[in-house]
């Protein structure tokens, strides 16, 4: 995929001294470049250029360099429109149903970033509607594809062929948390053992092959898993494990694989970078923030980005309770959390793969401020994250 300008494809070494051949990033700005992945980074772009690529669908981003008045002109398979740019990114996803695209920057200095789902299998898809809240829950809630959760290993194969069953009737990508590690959550609300101890053989044995049921019921489906919530920052249970969890998942090239870190008010980027690579971040397709927490996006994004230079590694977001303002350290049924924005493959930065609802809005987080134990639905909650919602 690349693009190209005049006849002639831009980002070759050959043609250098053309106008938005391929430069190094600046600083500040997320990419994969081309040597990396499928996707590249153009700067100084003032002639007019074709898309051009390999895959279903293109994700593209582009901004500005200093004013664009009077936006720039893009045809769609032989249709022309204004498209307003300014020097903040802004993005768009092509389907495979469009064939030719022209961007003409009539007197705008543009720099484009762009990956093929080569690199980002998911652009422009929709996520599995599996959302787990009851009738009497609120629509927003109620209506918004969220994560199915595996916190138990006799139920969780009719959890995952009912969702591959309906991501199969919509041509969507299902999301599932695989929670089963012994040891889970160091003794607390989520705790599926009396102990915070190291688990034994057989609990590990147990653990694995439970790991192996999923990975073989997913088999080349294209699912995202968000592996253990918790589990790399918390200091109980062996990283290993995880490792070995994700080395199973990763047989299928389709089962995209993200090991939870975190969130920014936890580890440092250092400190969390060395327990995922302990916990096999190195084997996952990449590594997941926020998960059941209530960060804002933009905060959320700073920290990810720091940990994707470090790791090299892509990203997804936990954004279903991320729309209040919540008092730092605050992590269980906290006053002022509301439910965040849709779900997307659209994200902000290149190295974000996705905005997931993956917490399910309105089940509790404990047996703390006035909720029920963890993941019992709690209407009054439900009812106040949908409330006031940004």
């Amino acid at each position: 995929m690349f693009l190209a300008g005049s006849g002639i494809t831009l980002g070759c070494s050959s043609n250098s001294d053309i106008a938005g051949a391929e430069v190094a990033a600046p600083a500040g700005v997320e990419s994969k470049g081309s040597e990396a992945t499928s996707g590249t980074y153009q700067a100084g772009i003032d002639q007019p250029f074709n898309f051009n690529w390999g895959g279903n669908r293109l994700w593209v981003r582009w901004k500005s360099q200093g004013d664009c008045a009077n936006g720039i002109k893009v045809t769609t398979d032989g249709k022309s429109s204004e498209v307003p740019v300014n020097p903040e990114w802004s993005s768009l996803v092509l389907s495979d149903s469009v064939r030719e695209v022209t961007v003409d920057p009539s007197g705008c200095v543009l720099d484009v970033d762009h990956l093929s789902d080569t690199t980002r299998p998911f652009i422009g898809m929709q996520i599995t509607d599996t959302s787990s809240a009851p009738a009497i829950a609120p629509k927003s809630i109620s209506t918004t594809p969220t994560a199915v959760w595996l916190t138990d290993a006799d139920t969780a194969p009719g959890a995952v062929e009912s969702a591959l069953s309906e991501a199969e009737r919509n041509d969507s990508v299902p999301v599932f948390v695989l929670y089963l590690r012994p040891q889970r959550d160091c003794g607390g609300f989520s705790s599926n053992s009396d102990s915070s101890s190291s688990s034994s053989s057989n609990e590990s044995a147990a653990y694995l092959g439970a790991v192996q049921d999923l990975a073989t019921r997913l088999g080349d489906t294209p699912a995202i898993v968000v592996a253990e919530p918790d589990a790399s920052s918390q200091d109980c249970g062996d990283p290993a494990l995880i490792a070995s969890a994700v080395q199973a998942l990763k047989v299928n090239p389709s089962t995209y694989v993200y090991v939870d870190g975190g969130h920014p008010g936890w580890k440092s980027v250092s400190d969390q970078a060395s327990r995922l690579r302990a916990a096999g971040v190195e084997q996952a397709d990449g590594f997941a923030l926020n998960v059941s927490n209530f960060v804002h996006l933009n905060e959320v994004q700073i920290y990810g980005d720091d940990l994707s230079n470090v790791l090299g590694k892509d990203y997804v977001v936990d954004i279903s309770r991320s729309g209040g303002t919540v008092p730092a350290g605050e992590w269980c049924n906290p006053t002022g959390a509301r439910i965040g924005t849709e779900p997307t493959f659209d994200t902000p930065s290149i190295n974000m793969v996705a905005e997931l609802w993956v917490k399910q809005p309105g089940e509790s987080d404990g047996e703390c401020n006035g909720g029920p134990s963890a993941g019992t639905w709690w209407q009054e909650g439900a009812e106040e994250l949908a409330s006031n919602q940004n």
